[in-house]
């Protein structure tokens, strides 16, 4: 899924409604949304100073990805267990 395919699944939903995270098909649950980060954040923060010299500084941030990934790839952060969930959620997708 593509950023622009989630926003237009999410542009026609109630804005003020919760967003949860139903996870785990064989095992369903609810779990909170803590955030929203993307891999070269990730990196960044795991980046000992090693493999940049500053990670501050605008375009000096060079890292190289694995084969299928890129610093632009979106992770919804999972923030916790809610409840368990049901495993109807992965037909109505």
């Amino acid at each position: 899924m593509t950023v622009s395919e989630l926003i237009s699944i999410l542009e026609d939903l109630d804005p003020n409604a919760r967003v949860l995270i139903m996870m785990q098909q064989s095992w369903p649950f609810e779990c909170r949304v803590r955030g929203v980060t993307v891999r070269e954040e990730i990196v960044r923060s795991e980046c000992g100073g090693d493999e940049c010299d500053d990670p501050d500084e605008p375009g000096a941030f060079e890292h190289e990805y694995e084969e299928g990934t890129s610093g632009t790839d979106v992770f919804l952060v999972e923030g916790g267990q809610v409840r368990y969930g049901s495993k109807a959620a992965w037909d109505c997708v």
